[in-house]
Formats: C-alpha cells, sequence, structure tokens
C-alpha cells in the first residue's frame, strides 16, 4: 500500500486525477513536447523581427497544407478531392491577409513555426489515436510540455524577470494558460474521430477572428484586401465542409 502512495506522489498532481496515458502514446507525448517547444522558439522569434499582422497568418497559413499533405502520407488519413481545395482556399486566404500586414522580415521564422505546427500536430494525431482516453493524453502532453517550455524559457530569460511578469499580471498569464489548454483540449478530441485536416483547418479560423477582432475592438484598418482574404478562408472552409458532409 505504501508502494502505491509513493509512485502516486511521484506523479504530477493532475495526472493524479486523470491517471497516466498508456505507454503507447509515450513517444508521442515526447516528440510533441519537444516540437510544441521549438515552436515557442520559433514563434517568439518571428514576433521578435517582423510583425504580428504577418508572422501569423503565414504561420498558421502553412499548417493546414502540410498537415493534410502528412495526414494523407502519415497517418493514412487522405481528403476528397474537394477538400484538398478547400484547404488551398483557406491557407492562400491566410497568406494574402499576411501579404496585406506589415514588415515581411521575420518570415523565415514564421515559415518554421508552420512547419512546427504541422509536426506536433500530426504526432498528437498519431498519439491520441494510439490511446484510449484523450482526457489521460492531453494531461500527460500538458505536464510534458510545461516542463519543455519551462526549459526553453529559463534558458532564455533571467529567473527574475520571468518572477516579475508573473507578478505584474498573474491574471493574464492564468487566463492564457487556461485558454490554451481547453482550446488545444478540445482540439485533440476532434483528432481523434476526425481526419487531421478537417481538423487542424478549422483551427486557423482563429486567424480571421484576430484579424476581425483588431478591426472591431482596436481600430486597426481592415481594408479591401484582407476583405478579400477572410472570404478566401471563409470559402475555403465552407468547401471543406461541403466535402466533409459529402
Amino acid at each position: 500500500m505504501g508502494a502505491v502512495r509513493d509512485r502516486r506522489r511521484a506523479v504530477p498532481p493532475v495526472l493524479v486525477v486523470t491517471g497516466v496515458p498508456e505507454p503507447a502514446t509515450y513517444p508521442f507525448i515526447a516528440l510533441s513536447a519537444v516540437l510544441q517547444g521549438a515552436y515557442g522558439v520559433a514563434l517568439a522569434r518571428a514576433y521578435q523581427v517582423g510583425d504580428l499582422s504577418v508572422a501569423y497568418p503565414v504561420a498558421r497559413g502553412v499548417s493546414p497544407l502540410l498537415t493534410s499533405v502528412g495526414g494523407a502520407v502519415l497517418l493514412a488519413d487522405p481528403l476528397p478531392p474537394a477538400g484538398y481545395l478547400g484547404v488551398l482556399l483557406t491557407c492562400a486566404g491566410l497568406l494574402w491577409i499576411a501579404s496585406r500586414g506589415g514588415r515581411a522580415r521575420g518570415l523565415g521564422w514564421a515559415l518554421t513555426t508552420g512547419v512546427l505546427i504541422s509536426g506536433y500536430t500530426l504526432s498528437d494525431t498519431a498519439g491520441v489515436r494510439a490511446g484510449q482516453d484523450t482526457l489521460r493524453y492531453t494531461a500527460a502532453l500538458f505536464v510534458a510540455s510545461a516542463v519543455v517550455l519551462s526549459v526553453v524559457v529559463l534558458a532564455r530569460r533571467p529567473p527574475g524577470l520571468i518572477a516579475a511578469s508573473l507578478r505584474r499580471t498573474p491574471g493574464a498569464h492564468l487566463l492564457n494558460a487556461l485558454c490554451a489548454g481547453v482550446a488545444y483540449g478540445l482540439v485533440l478530441v476532434a483528432l481523434k474521430a476526425a481526419p487531421v485536416a478537417y481538423v487542424a483547418t478549422l483551427r486557423e479560423l482563429s486567424v480571421v477572428f484576430g484579424v476581425l477582432g483588431g478591426w472591431l475592438l482596436l481600430h486597426e484598418p481592415f481594408g479591401g484586401a484582407r476583405t478579400a482574404g477572410a472570404v478566401a478562408v471563409a470559402a475555403g472552409i465552407a468547401v471543406l465542409m461541403a466535402a466533409a458532409i459529402g
């Protein structure tokens, strides 16, 4: 009995509640955590040297296309021809929005970010399907990712600077973590049941919502060019959903 309690103490608290995932998922959790650590570095670098309005849509625009091809080749998860047309329309719309943004500096980092998003999405798709319980996989992934990202952040920033940021805006940090956890948990639930290309493409609606939020709430310029990009994204999603239903 004491040995059981000792083992439970060695497990992070969230995994005490959910239980640990199946051993078959461990390689995918480890790979995804490493890729997400690299993704954090690449995205931060893209934001540091370039503009948000370019870096984010480019990263998100490249990812669905790569994920769709990777899903077909690596996971035997193909789309009908109309589905690929929807993916292409969505990617084209996102990249068009990016081209109407600011400086193109940091484009290489943004493209690298898109490749890494595709990589961890494919890894998590394989991992969540290899296990029986999405909640256990999600909890273990968040623990592993937190460890990797903590090492990355501590290697790049002084601990005092991190502590000061946490003291200054604790609510923002907590809300961000909560939103990120719930959002990606829902993605993993969808990946277990739906083709990865559908899920990866639908995720990128966030770019359009972000641009619309900047226009409506922050009074940033939207313009005809960005409107055309948003229409292309919406058309791509509509074609993709039509292909899924058909």
